[in-house]
């Protein structure tokens, strides 16, 4: 389901045009396009919340100036939302969120730093001041509206749960129980995670349930546990258990591949009403699309159809909070939804129509009679807002800006491309158009997965590149996901070939337009992207005059037998990546053929690699093996290892050292 976590998690925000372009007095030389420092700039408003009854909205924003960070919040009336605020401050403090335990309590989850001493018992966590950062320490302080009676959860007066890292992870927000909470948070004496009832007056927390050695988290219904989900430590393989409502005992339901990027064709997206029954998204019967479904707890079946768009996957679902249905999410180019309530389709198009249709509307919060929303808004020339939606009233307000610095006219804008293949395959590309004029030079930028899509939405790489003035190309390849099995599938041992073609085809159909300077044609990636970058170098070498590929893999053998290594030969996650890049014993040649470490003397372009030294999900040594079969070749390359960093938990100073070193290494190249 849309919750608070995954609707507001990592979101970049920033300000809505309200009513269009904003139109600013003309200046000779025009908008000016945003520095790297101005898209790594510490966001401002970082949430927004919605209480259950739908009558206060808090708005959390964050100021930092120089080492210190201040946060505060803004309490509105939803009745009338732009009479009158109260603004509590909250003090030295970094905010990552905010959330209503009930009607007249807020919890604020907050960040802070700390040193760690390994002990026998675990890690023994001491706080630090935010200018001396450490490891990153989450928790949730409860206050009252008024700002009174602040309260750190899990204060249990033992030093023991106050030491670990994450005291902030909410499983089941118990509307039912307006004094507590449901939370996750690890026992240390035990090695696992437990589930605790918290008190959100006295920060206390209870034992509800004890999780397996292996258990990551739980899924509820009525704020009891229904599913368990177990995993293993690389965090590619989920195993997922089920206890029906009266049941006393887990039982083993199946085993899904996970991770980062990971496509699933089984998720549980929330509860329905009726006892022991939840809502799937999958691909069950031979869909070739994911559909939302009935779970039955107690069978394990998958019963009743509730919303299947036609030709996409659904990823999200909207409910009120007390679990009625009200719409089915996914991705058709921009966000949309399939709502169960057919009239609410009408409003949705008016609200796209009033952000000028180029934006993505994610609801989040929802009133408990389902009238009033917040949403999210995202778009390429809009990181992120937040707006109230009353249905009733139809109004739509905007509540705040979190970089208002980037404003709409110095961003670039997106366009969608269809694109017909060498094979007469239909895919669709995005062109990020610069501000600047004329023909541009040109960076493509395959996406990662590869089982995942790119649409139009604000991708803060792909503008850190237009604001050098480059046109920026992001096909969705086959292989790609959101498009359904087939399309998905069309990409299985082709990364060598027919994933390329469609990245070529893309390209020279954008080549054809007389919109590309000659000559100057850059490719850019990570993860697969990375991987398309180094094979788009060898088999186009004298179309790309830079590379940049971080945490790319480059040898496939070395792939699978890292996979097969980490995972074991069982393992839904090896199997997965055996059917999709190859398995050896019957591929060998095809995947020789397609390893760019294989082939480094027909490159030609300066290769760029940068990769974390700590990657669990690609090997760094991936890296090392393409920076040394190039230097074997006499090719130019660079070769960067981000010291203690893994797959996708760069943080800003090792965005600004991936950004800067990527501009520079593809300006040298359109300069030579």
């Amino acid at each position: 389901m849309i919750s608070r976590r995954q609707a507001i998690a990592g979101a970049v925000v920033a300000p809505a045009m309200f009513g269009g372009i904003a139109v600013a007095q003309p200046v000779p030389q025009g908008p000016v396009p945003p520095t790297i420092e101005e898209f790594l700039k510490p966001e401002m408003d970082r949430d927004a919340a919605l209480s259950p009854d739908g009558k206060r909205i808090a708005i959390l924003t964050s100021k930092t100036v120089g080492e210190k960070t201040t946060a505060t919040v803004t309490l509105l009336n939803a009745d009338a939302p732009d009479t009158g605020r109260l603004t509590l401050p909250l003090g030295e403090m970094e905010v990552l969120g905010v959330y209503w335990a009930n009607e007249t309590r807020l919890l604020i989850k907050f960040r802070m730093y700390a040193q760690v001493e390994q002990a026998q018992t675990g890690a023994r966590v001491k706080r630090q001041s935010l200018a001396q950062k450490g490891l990153p320490v989450h928790r949730l302080v409860a206050i009252d509206a008024d700002g009174q009676n602040s309260k750190i959860l899990f204060d249990d007066g033992t030093a023991k749960l106050r030491e670990l890292f994450d005291l902030a992870n909410v499983v089941d927000m118990l509307r039912d129980d307006p004094r507590s909470i449901l939370m996750q948070a690890w026992n240390a004496d035990f090695g696992a995670w437990w589930l605790y009832k918290v008190d959100v007056y006295s920060g206390k927390p209870q034992v509800v349930e004890r999780g397996e050695l292996k258990t990551w988290t739980w899924q509820t219904q009525n704020g009891v546990p229904v599913l368990r989900y177990d995993g293993n430590e690389r965090g590619t393989v989920m195993s997922i258990f089920v206890r029906p409502p009266g049941a006393k005992n887990w039982t083993f339901y199946r085993t899904v591949r996970r991770g980062d990027w990971a496509k699933l064709d089984f998720n549980v997206v929330g509860p329905t009403k009726e006892p022991g029954v939840m809502l799937a998204a999958s691909r069950a019967d031979e869909k070739d699309t994911l559909v939302l479904r009935k779970f039955d707890l107690a069978t394990m079946a998958l019963g009743e159809i509730v919303s299947a768009p036609a030709g996409k996957d659904v990823d999200v679902a909207l409910f009120t909070p007390g679990g009625d249905l009200l719409a089915a999410g996914y991705v058709d180019d921009r966000r949309a939804y399939q709502f169960i309530d057919p009239a609410f389709g009408a409003h949705f198009r008016a609200l796209n129509k009033y952000l000028g249709n180029e934006n993505n509307i994610f609801f989040f919060d929802v009133s408990g009679d389902g009238t009033r929303f917040l949403a999210r808004v995202t778009g390429p020339r809009e990181p992120g807002s937040h707006y109230f939606y009353d249905r009733t009233a139809k109004r739509f307000d905007a509540l705040g800006q979190s970089k208002p610095w980037l404003t709409q006219e110095r961003l670039a804008r997106i366009e969608t491309l269809p694109v017909k293949t060498r094979d007469g395959a239909a895919i669709t590309a995005y062109l990020t158009v610069p501000l600047a004029t004329g023909p541009r030079p040109l960076v493509v930028m395959p996406h990662g997965g590869p089982e995942v899509r790119d649409s139009v939405d604000y991708d803060a790489f792909a503008q850190v590149l237009a604001a050098q003035g480059w046109l920026v190309l992001q096909p969705n390849f086959r292989g790609s996901g959101g498009y359904g099995k087939a399309f998905a599938d069309a990409g299985r041992k082709h990364w060598g070939d027919r994933m390329q073609e469609d990245v070529e085809d893309a390209v020279a159909q954008v080549v054809a337009t007389g919109r590309v300077e000659s000559g100057k044609i850059a490719i850019c990636g990570y993860s697969y992207g990375a991987y398309a970058a180094l094979m788009g170098a060898v088999r186009k070498p004298d179309l790309y005059k830079a590379v940049v590929a971080i945490a790319g893999d480059s040898d496939l053998h070395e792939t699978i037998a890292f996979a097969k290594a980490e995972e074991g030969v069982d393992s839904p996650a090896y199997l997965y990546w055996l059917d999709t890049i190859g398995d050896p014993a019957t591929d060998g040649e095809m995947m020789r053929a397609a390893s760019p470490a294989l082939h480094a003397d027909r490159v030609k372009a300066p290769v760029l690699l940068m990769h974390g030294t700590d990657d669990q999900i690609v090997s760094p040594k991936q890296s090392r093996i393409m920076a040394q079969a190039l230097k074997a070749a006499g090719k130019p390359v660079e070769h960067i290892e981000i010291k203690g960093r893994g797959h996708r938990d760069l943080e800003e100073d090792d965005w600004k050292l991936v950004y800067t070193k990527t501009v520079a290494h593809i300006a040298r190249a359109f300069s030579a």
